[in-house]
């Protein structure tokens, strides 16, 4: 569909905030470009489990903070510096802070930049990839020759490997 930042802008216009609060997501969504460079790059990250990734590579758990803030008492500032601190150090948060320190959970930001990739159709699963690829012989342990030229296509019914 579009590169980063335009994802970024649209990710403004749902959640609020500011590009900055989303680019950071929508380059990782899309960093496979750097070794794919056309759409076949996708089958990396753009399906069910890449936005689950992402949620684990980007979301922060607001609300232990909050209950740290309360807890000890703690400033707004000093708060703003654990989550900066946090966003280095990512475990089991689901969410980004936006400019408008209005919460985003980093799946919805993952699926919008995939719905906007697909044409607002659907979001594919890593099956519907990869059941879609062809299985050649060096993807099967190497069990049988390699054919350089990268021509022939292999299929495996019960344990059979058949190379046509």
């Amino acid at each position: 569909m579009s590169k980063s930042d335009i994802h970024a802008k649209n990710s403004v216009k749902k959640f609020g905030g500011k590009e900055s609060d989303y680019i950071e997501i929508h380059e990782m969504m899309d960093s496979s470009k750097a070794y794919w460079a056309d759409n076949r790059h996708r089958c990396v990250f753009h399906h069910t489990a890449g936005i689950y990734y992402m949620q684990k590579m980007f979301g922060i758990d607001f609300d232990a903070i909050e209950n740290l803030r309360n807890k000890y008492n703690l400033s707004e500032t000093f708060v703003q510096d654990i989550v900066q601190l946090l966003k280095n150090n990512r475990l089991q948060g689901v969410h980004i802070l936006n400019a408008d320190n209005k919460k985003i959970h980093v799946r919805d930001i993952a699926e919008q930049h995939i719905l906007e990739d697909f044409r607002e159709k659907f979001i594919p699963s890593f099956s519907d990839y990869a059941s879609n690829m062809t299985l050649k012989p060096w993807m099967n342990n190497a069990l049988t020759p390699i054919n350089n030229n990268n021509t022939e296509s292999t299929t495996i019914n019960k344990g059979v490997i058949n190379i046509d």
